[in-house]
């Protein structure tokens, strides 16, 4: 009773070794830089550069988190952060250089990855086919659309306001998607954990049947956070697109996979039934210190995906043996 009565006790029960894990590489990455006798790694201009570069897979890791506690899986955004992109260069390039032609790019990219994430919830909640199958099926039309969309070619020649979302910064120093970051995740946590919809996102995870025995709508809840999922992956998109300053239908390859890390890494479930936005919010933050930090000490790509892969495999043994 008195853990609960103790809300800064409670929460590094909860989240202390998430914590400590940070600290850790922050410190390890700190000592490693002066031994290389490089830039030191712990700073203000570090941090922005951690969140900044972490924006664009914190938004979408936001949708995943409800997917999964749900008990469900999204393949999809990967293709749906190209597509987004490529939708809102194509329309805002036809419009013109107007903030209203930007506001039309964003409502039609975000409705497209509404749309996208019904059509999964409708073959996953109608036709019972698995979340993996339905939203593998999505990854490659989505992909496949947006190809077709430009006939395969970047969408360059957009007007410079079109960086907003992925170059602006507040006070000439904070990057507005930092800000659109934290706004989400503080959303999606007051969402999962102050609201009846987050408590029936818990209770399909951890028990469908039980969910429906107690009067829980199955079908429109998980038509809820795979629509979610979609408009999170789609401004995810908007913000990459926005800071390559063009629509490309090549980039997210892979992207859904450094989604789901963070989510795991945070401590949710695969199994579902159990996670936070928080975790998640922590999990983000271990993987984008991580590859900053390799980054920072010379580290070849390859050998960051090597580390990572570890990393998850990690995390979802841990959480093997929580349950357990």
């Amino acid at each position: 009773m008195q853990t609960s009565r103790n809300p800064a006790r409670a929460f590094l029960l909860s989240y202390g070794f998430l914590i400590a894990a940070l600290v850790l590489e922050c410190v390890a990455f700190e000592l490693l830089a002066r031994r290389q006798g490089i830039k030191p790694f712990l700073s203000i201009d570090t941090l922005l550069l951690v969140l900044n570069q972490s924006a664009i897979y914190g938004v979408a890791s936001v949708g995943m988190t409800f997917v999964i506690v749900s008990g469900g899986i999204d393949l999809s955004v990967g293709s749906l952060i190209a597509f987004a992109g490529v939708v809102c260069a194509s329309v805002t390039k036809q419009l013109g250089a107007g903030w209203d032609a930007m506001l039309v790019g964003w409502c039609v990219a975000l409705a497209a990855g509404a749309a996208a994430g019904s059509v999964s919830a409708l073959f996953i909640t109608k036709f019972q086919i698995p979340p993996f199958i339905a939203t593998l099926a999505g990854m490659s039309t989505i992909r496949g659309l947006g190809f077709l969309i430009v006939q395969g070619k970047p969408v360059f020649d957009v007007p410079e306001r079109y960086t907003f979302l992925g170059r602006h910064m507040i006070a000439g120093t904070i990057p507005i998607g930092v800000l659109i970051l934290l706004a989400i995740f503080v959303a999606g946590a007051v969402l999962l954990n102050q609201t009846r919809f987050g408590r029936h996102v818990r209770a399909i995870g951890g028990s469908e049947e039980s969910a429906r025995l107690s009067g829980v709508p199955i079908d429109r809840v998980k038509w809820a956070v795979y629509c979610m999922s979609g408009v999170f992956a789609s401004l995810a998109g908007l913000m990459l697109s926005s800071k390559m300053k063009s629509g490309d239908p090549t980039v997210g390859v892979g992207d859904e996979l450094q989604v789901i890390a963070a989510v795991v890494v945070g401590g949710t479930s695969l199994a579902g039934g159990r996670g936070t936005i928080a975790g998640t919010f922590l999990g983000l933050l271990i993987i984008a210190v991580l590859a900053t930090g390799l980054t920072w000490i010379g580290m070849e790509s390859f050998g960051q995906q090597v580390i990572l892969g570890i990393v998850i495999l990690a995390a979802v043994l841990l959480d093997r043996l929580k349950r357990t």
